[in-house]
């Protein structure tokens, strides 16, 4: 179980490096010479290895205890947050990064809400440890 943990919390860690660049750049913090659907292209290799590392894990990990995982607060938080962030980044963030609308501020406002919304995830699934 350590090592398909390990695997878990390196796709974890390499999906988060993803979105943390995209977002970045749509808030404007950095890579503005390089254009959003071209940053997005370069990327999304990386996030799709890594989704796919965590999903797979991930499912490894639940098939372990279901029952200790079913009747967690944290890992039921988990899974709503990991919902809506997947939601937030298909129907919100591709429209940003595809045209690049709006002022400064609401693009902000996306990245920020994307960044938060992915994190939670990653810290719902620390919480599944320590809280029932």
């Amino acid at each position: 179980m350590p090592a398909v943990q390990a695997v878990h919390l390196v796709g974890l860690t390499v999906l988060l490096a993803a979105v943390l660049v995209l977002n970045m750049r749509l808030a404007g913090l950095g890579m503005m010479d390089w254009s959003l659907p071209w940053l997005e292209r370069q990327l999304k290799p990386w996030a799709l290895g890594a989704v796919t590392m965590v999903v797979l894990s991930g499912a490894l990990i639940f098939l372990g205890t279901p029952a200790k995982y079913l009747a967690s607060n944290p890992f039921r938080f988990k899974m709503t947050v990991l919902s809506l962030a997947i939601g937030f980044h298909a129907v919100v963030l591709r429209r940003f990064i595809s045209t690049e609308p709006g002022s400064r501020l609401r693009r902000i406002v996306v990245a920020g809400v994307s960044v938060t919304l992915w994190f939670l995830v990653g810290w719902a699934g620390r919480a599944i440890a320590f809280v029932p």
